[in-house]
């Protein structure tokens, strides 16, 4: 993937891109709505994770919309992802490799218990492996004449996650893992008195459990907190037919870094999304979404350690049934930021039980 010069994004900009995609979009004005749970009235935002591996165990949230569930009901969610990445990388006595492909597959269950209340809990798992798809990759970015970024002549099918600083090896990683990620349990909260006429705000808030393994990357080894916010509406050209609709999210992700990169470790993860919505038949939406959040590894001299993380999503969803929902998207880093993978594949099914 072609990567541009890193000129007019110094790491602190990533405070007014958090601004730019929360701030802006909630003060454009819209029809205002009730808080029931209805997903063919409101955006939902695509679930889309960064799938570094150095970066899987924080575990930044997902968005799943403004709208809480109703007392008594409840949604699941079954979603996989899956990424792929090349990067290598030397300054100091640091040094990094990343080659491979990260697996992620998660189920999450939301139920409301009071009026615009609910709860929520996730379980996943995360698989770190060689590969399947680097000769396919290679020949997507041949045939749309695109450079490879190195991947022509690296080994195919490889795993190679290294990190090394001046104190020796820390992460040394070359044989294909799986194991079951950190348990989250949350919380969302449906504001009633927000001033802005939009679909609402909802703030959420999470604890992981470290249940992962933190040794193949699936886990974080001890306790980790997130708080954020949830608005959406429809565009300001588009309020009667609300063809057009946005979804934006603000948060902070509290945890202490790995103990093996705790020397280039932050214990804050400052977070946003904004997506765009076009509603194109009754049971077909197409996103565009853009995901950002800053590194926990900011006192690395390495980019691929401390850019911020910029992924853009290109996908949608279809209502495959009254009470089912498909969702199918696309992942690429922005092509200046280097913390993100290459290229990923996102799909989820929404079932409301």
């Amino acid at each position: 993937m072609t990567r541009l010069p890193l000129l007019f994004w110094p790491r602190h900009a990533i405070s007014t891109v958090f601004i730019c995609v929360f701030v802006i979009p909630v003060l454009w004005p819209s029809v205002a709505t009730s808080g029931e749970f209805d997903e063919d009235a409101v955006a939902m935002p695509l679930r889309i994770v960064n799938l570094n591996p150095f970066f899987v165990p924080y575990g930044v949230p997902v968005s799943v919309g403004t709208r809480t569930v109703p007392p008594g009901s409840s949604q699941l969610t079954f979603a996989v992802d899956t990424a792929s990445y090349l990067s290598a990388a030397a300054s100091g006595s640091e040094y990094l490799l990343l080659d491979g492909e990260t697996y992620r597959s998660s189920l999450m269950l939301r139920r409301g218990f009071r009026p615009g209340w609910e709860y929520f809990l996730e379980l996943s798992a995360v698989g770190h492996h060689g590969g399947l798809f680097d000769g396919f990759i290679e020949n997507w970015h041949d045939f749309f004449g695109l450079p490879q970024g190195g991947r022509d002549a690296a080994p195919r099918d490889h795993l190679a996650l290294i990190y090394e600083d001046g104190a020796g090896t820390r992460v040394n990683l070359r044989q294909d893992v799986f194991s079951l990620g950190d348990l989250v349990l949350g919380v969302g909260y449906a504001v009633p008195e927000w001033p802005i006429q939009n679909d609402g705000l909802t703030i959420r808030g999470n604890i992981k459990i470290p249940t992962g393994n933190a040794g193949s990357f699936a886990g974080l080894g001890r306790l980790s907190t997130s708080l954020w916010a949830e608005t959406s509406g429809a565009l300001p050209w588009s309020e009667t037919s609300r063809a057009w609709l946005y979804t934006a999210t603000l948060g902070l992700l509290v945890a202490e870094p790995p103990k093996r990169l705790s020397s280039v470790g932050d214990p804050f993860i400052g977070f946003g999304r904004a997506s765009v919505t076009w509603r194109a038949l009754s049971r077909l939406n197409l996103t565009v979404q853009v995901d950002v959040h800053s590194s926990p590894y900011r006192s690395s001299n390495l980019d691929e350690m401390a850019d911020p993380v910029v992924i853009l999503g290109f996908g949608g969803s279809v209502k495959v049934t009254e009470n089912a929902t498909l969702e199918i998207a696309v992942t690429e880093d922005d092509g200046m930021h280097r913390a993100a993978p290459d290229i990923g594949l996102h799909t989820a099914l929404r079932w409301r039980l």
